[in-house]
């Protein structure tokens, strides 16, 4: 029999407080609901500003085929980097791709908007060059991290950058034309920006290549998103032409949980997260799934038994007690060992300079990791499933991205256990990771919007 099998009588605190993370089915379901009534309320009309799900439209209506040949340029903006690619699409499902990525140095993510693009410009000017390609006006895509209120499929307003860049500049103006007018100053280069689209939507798009089915493009990584194909009748929003019916809708729904629906699950040590997080009262689903509070929510559990004395007693708690330093690679690799085993587990306590700990200290760790990930992946689970119930197609395909479900069996197993139980039976679903990255997914949206945009198409 496995030894500290049963945490409620082996660690008691632990358990206790591991508790407060716990959810049952009728929690979840809840939870489902909710969001399937934020997002009806994000798409209306009169109810969008309320809604704590935006639904924000990204104009992009046409789905890949499969069938998009030739070669497009993309443009990944992360929070600390960027990405320039050029993709090649030629046979069924071959792709190839160049890419080269460039840091944003602090002077420039910090100093005013025209400086940040002019850096961009210059170096997609630098990248056309060293592919020989900057004389043939390809379409060039972005794929966007930052919220944006998209207003046509080549026009977003930038709503707010995430911490460390402080272009205010750019805030409340179009980012597309702010690049084109950037990249206009290179004379001897022609490149035609054709639209930006937000990462998840970008993820989306790259799947469904080569993989029809897929209508959900899902992000969980430091922060958490999702885009899905929405029935442009459905849109109240919308003002364009009737004659495409579909439109990829970007949820942003990291906001969700602003109108209270998730009071009854947040528990203090998710109220003590936001307190010190850098967006206080925002964004609690987010808080409550992405890797960048997970690790931190692990981190004061552990710092509350210490002070319990239930947990490594007579321990310095000098460097576990500094916030934001558990990471999340570390919480995969105390789950992810097999049962009985914790040389990881160990070696992760080994940089808080908590040496030769017990046993029994390094399995109530493990409890306490696996209970904080499976909440997130039950989460994940009940967003998913309202997305896929609302669309309830037959069989669909799910492109994921996020080192957290690549990398972690246990939140893969979880992530697809629970939202099979929260998905209608008549609607079957596959996860798939996304191994091209958003870029791709805006590559393809380049060459859809021009040409679509041609005569006689």
């Amino acid at each position: 029999m496995q030894k500290y099998a049963n945490p409620e009588t082996d660690f008691p605190e632990a358990y206790k407080l591991c508790k407060l993370f716990n959810l049952t089915q009728d929690n979840l379901m809840s939870v489902r609901n909710s969001i399937t009534k934020e997002i009806i309320a994000g798409l209306g009309s009169e109810t969008h500003g309320r809604s704590s799900i935006p639904c924000f439209l990204s104009y992009v209506q046409n789905v890949p085929t499969g069938r998009e040949r030739g070669r497009f340029l993309a443009l990944e903006m992360w929070p600390t980097n960027c990405r320039i690619m050029l993709v090649k699409f030629g046979s069924e499902k071959d792709v190839y791709m160049s890419s080269k990525c460039v840091i944003v140095p602090h002077t420039v993510a910090g100093a005013r908007g025209t400086q940040l693009f002019d850096f961009l410009a210059n170096n997609i000017a630098i990248f056309v060059k060293e592919k020989k390609v900057e004389k043939e006006n390809l379409p060039l895509g972005i794929a966007f991290a930052f919220a944006l209120n998209k207003l046509a499929l080549d026009v977003g307003i930038l709503v707010a950058w995430t911490k460390g860049y402080g272009a205010k500049g750019a805030v409340g103006k179009d980012v597309v034309q702010l690049l084109r007018i950037a990249l206009a100053r290179h004379k001897d280069i022609l490149v035609h920006l054709a639209g930006i689209i937000n990462i998840s939507a970008g993820s989306l798009m790259a799947v469904a290549w080569s993989q029809p089915t897929c209508k959900v493009g899902l992000i969980i990584g430091t922060a958490t998103n999702a885009a899905y194909v929405e029935q442009s009748s459905e849109c109240e929003l919308y003002e364009g032409p009737a004659d495409l019916p579909l439109m990829i809708i970007n949820t942003e729904w990291g906001r969700f949980g602003s109108n209270g629906h998730l009071d009854f699950l947040r528990n203090e040590f998710d109220k003590l997260v936001d307190a010190d997080s850098t967006n206080p009262g925002q964004k609690y689903y987010e808080k409550c799934i992405s890797t960048l509070y997970l690790g931190e929510l692990v981190r004061l559990i552990i710092v509350r038994l210490m002070d319990q004395g239930a947990m490594f007693k007579g321990y310095s708690k000098d460097w576990i007690g500094i916030h934001w330093k558990m990471e999340m690679k570390s919480l995969i690799a105390v789950v992810s060992e097999p049962p009985g085993v914790y040389v990881k587990a160990q070696e992760v306590l080994d940089k808080f300079r908590l040496r030769n700990c017990e046993e029994r200290d390094l399995a109530m760790l493990k409890y306490i990791c696996q209970t904080v990930t499976d909440r997130s992946a039950k989460l994940v689970a009940a967003g998913l499933a309202a997305l896929i119930n609302r669309m309830n197609y037959h069989q669909i395909s799910v492109a994921v991205d996020g080192g957290i479900y690549r990398l972690f069996p246990r939140y893969q197993q979880v992530l697809n256990q629970t939202t099979t139980q929260l998905t209608s039976p008549m609607n079957s679903f596959e996860i798939i990771i996304a191994e091209d990255s958003p870029g791709v997914g805006a590559a393809i949206m380049a060459g859809l919007a021009v040409s679509l945009a041609q005569p006689n198409r």
